[in-house]
């Protein structure tokens, strides 16, 4: 618990979410330069068949405009995922104490939900497959170029794109912070203008 603290006080300090210096277009070049686990991806979101904790459908659409960070507890992977999974209870409790807490959802994956701890945070949700799990993980894990067993958190954008992975479990929680943090101040991308639209904008 006490590695919490400085990180919740320094996101204080930085008045997240609405960093004045936070890198923008530059998001992923600035993580990318000091966070090695990190990894820029681009991709639609995949079609996550998800049962909740409660057994209802857990439709990923239903999360649009929220910045959504899924991590995935297959079976087979025990420590590893284990250890991933306690870096991202520290980041979780630490932003939940700044005003990202309305912004951002996590969900973890697992054939058994039943048992993993979620540090009572409201937005981190567990869910099951409604299917293989190996399957679902394999094909979250296709996006990436790296080679490794390393479990991977998968990063999704408020429009649903898949847009980073961190691998592993040693990521520093404040890299992955201010990631998230960055993506929530990003602007969804504005549909294309038509020739209509311009014909307006002559007259405003």
């Amino acid at each position: 618990m006490r590695r919490l603290v400085p990180i919740a006080m320094i996101m204080a300090l930085l008045g997240i979410p609405a960093l004045a210096d936070h890198p923008g277009e530059r998001l992923d070049e600035v993580t990318a330069l000091k966070e090695p686990a990190f990894e820029a991806i681009s991709g639609p979101a995949p079609d996550l068949d998800l049962i909740g904790a409660d057994g209802q459908p857990l439709d990923f659409a239903d999360l649009a405009g929220q910045v959504v960070a899924v991590h995935v507890r297959s079976s087979p992977c025990l420590e590893p995922c284990r250890a991933q999974h306690d870096r991202l209870a520290q980041t979780v409790a630490s932003l939940n104490a700044s005003p990202m807490r309305e912004m951002v959802r996590f969900i973890t994956i697992a054939e058994e939900p039943d048992g993993i701890n979620t540090v009572d945070a409201g937005n981190w949700s567990v869910a099951a497959p409604n299917g293989a799990l190996e399957d679902l993980e394999a094909e979250l894990a296709s996006r990436s170029a790296r080679n490794g067993d390393n479990p991977m958190l998968h990063l999704f954008d408020r429009e649903g794109r898949h847009v980073a992975i961190f691998h592993g479990a040693g990521f520093a929680p404040l890299n992955l912070l201010m990631h998230i943090n960055g993506l929530t101040n990003a602007h969804p991308h504005p549909e294309p203008e038509g020739l209509l639209d311009r014909v307006r904008g002559w007259f405003r």
